[in-house]
């Protein structure tokens, strides 16, 4: 575990990025509701596609075909709540510290750990020292007892508290060994909010975990990436493939007709052979 928190230490640089948000733009004196999300793309083998071009990507929202009116390098810093559920065990202790040794200089970084109730251990920050003393206290703790619905209430808050951070491109990772099957928390409502905060779902489960429908549905539907590690040894790479994917998105722009009321469904294809995307499915309807 020293060993990666030197490596994080020592290859960390801090780089700027500008903003992106979504706008409202006049054309000949016509306002255009222009919408935007994040996309990724990979080929045949896994790995990243960057050459993609607007031309190579097809829109429809609500079932209706929607004009494309760009597709660009995702360059707005990431703000990125990170949510640990081990059951004490440290299991993803030395993943989160590659994940931020791969991601570091993108954006911000929180992290919630699971006890089982949620406790912030840092919160949005770029500080290499407050996020190595976070690192830290992610190690082997003796076993706590899991509670599906502190994971689903988990990510309810964080959503929350990226909207009201106005989070220009806010993502949630979910970390778990045991799941999320709540007893009092709906998760439909827990998916609402996810949708309204515009924050990509992304799930890291150790293989037993049962995911329920937030965590089972939610990357699907908010353009996030589910993942399985079979053994402890799987974690680190299943959240560097995780980074990777975040550090090559796209911001996918495309308008809607004058007049037209913006849709929660939503379809993004590509036309190019081999190649996969990472889409949200379902979008706020404002």
């Amino acid at each position: 575990m020293n060993r990666w928190i030197a490596v994080f230490l020592v290859t960390s640089t801090i780089t700027l990025a500008s903003r992106a948000t979504a706008t409202v733009a006049p054309s000949k004196g016509v306002p255009v509701v222009t919408r935007q999300v994040y996309i990724s793309a990979v080929d045949s083998s896994g790995a990243p596609v960057t050459d993609l071009t607007a031309a190579d990507i097809a829109v429809k929202e609500g079932g209706k075909e929607r004009q494309v009116a760009s597709l660009q390098p995702a360059v707005a810093p990431m703000q990125v709540a990170i949510l640990v559920e081990d059951g004490g065990l440290g299991s993803f202790q030395s993943g989160v510290a590659q994940f931020l040794q791969r991601s570091f200089g993108r954006g911000q970084f929180s992290i919630t750990l699971l006890t089982p109730q949620a406790s912030l251990v840092v919160d949005f920050t770029d500080d290499v020292a407050a996020l190595k003393s976070a690192i830290g206290r992610l190690g082997l703790r003796g076993r706590v007892q899991t509670d599906g619905d502190q994971m689903i209430d988990a990510i309810a808050r964080a959503a929350k508290a990226l909207q009201q951070r106005k989070a220009e491109r806010p993502i949630i990772l979910a970390l778990t060994v045991a799941g999320g099957q709540p007893e009092s928390v709906d998760p439909r409502d827990v998916l609402n909010t996810l949708r309204s905060s515009g924050a990509g779902l992304n799930v890291v489960f150790v293989t037993g975990a049962e995911l329920g429908m937030v965590l089972g549905d939610g990357p699907g539907q908010s353009g996030g990436l589910l993942d399985q590690a079979s053994t402890g040894p799987a974690i680190a790479p299943a959240l560097i493939k995780v980074a990777d994917r975040l550090l090559r998105q796209y911001l996918l722009t495309y308008t809607l007709p004058d007049g037209v009321n913006p849709a929660d469904r939503l379809s993004v294809s590509t036309s190019r052979t081999g190649v996969t995307l990472t889409a949200p499915s379902r979008v706020a309807a404002k």
